[in-house]
């Protein structure tokens, strides 16, 4: 099968229907950033192009998911970095969220350590990622400081300082 966007003349090849099958349907409900994570690893083990994540997510998506895929612009749900952060950003995932995620979550029933530590790692790279820190000591030093600096301060001020 082959798709073309409106018009252009790169078109994605979509090698084999049933490949669609095996890729995780969005369940109402469900944590979006975590379903992403899913995606985006069950395509990497079936080896399908990065260049087709996106229409591929458009087609499994459901619910409010669902519905903000539609509300997005056509260069939005072509570019597969711009619709994942439309998304998560329409599901109110945001760097104060994942912050808080990060900083208050414990071990869960019938979760092991090494699992604890996957959830936990995920939470922090999250985190820094909404909040845009590059990957260096440096950035994370400043970030971490600048962070710890804020949550110290009485919450009027720290509102402040962050609108201005």
């Amino acid at each position: 099968m082959r798709l073309t966007a409106q018009g252009k003349p790169d078109a994605v090849t979509i090698p084999n229907v049933a490949v669609h099958s095996m890729l995780p349907v969005y369940q109402e409900g469900e944590d979006i950033a975590t379903y992403l994570t899913c995606f985006e690893r069950v395509a990497g083990l079936l080896h399908l192009e990065s260049s087709t994540y996106a229409v591929r997510l458009g087609c499994l998506l459901t619910g409010k998911a669902a519905n903000l895929y539609v509300s997005l612009s056509p260069e939005t749900t072509n570019d597969y970095d711009a619709l994942t952060k439309s998304l998560l950003t329409g599901f109110k995932m945001t760097a104060e969220r994942y912050c808080l995620d990060f900083r208050n979550t414990k071990i869960r029933d019938g979760e092991n350590y090494s699992q604890f530590s996957v959830h936990l790692t995920r939470l922090f790279q999250s985190w820094l990622e909404a909040s845009q820190v590059q990957e260096s000591f440096h950035s994370l030093k400043e970030f971490m400081i600048l962070n710890q600096f804020l949550a110290s301060l009485n919450p009027d001020i720290r509102t402040f300082i962050k609108e201005h």
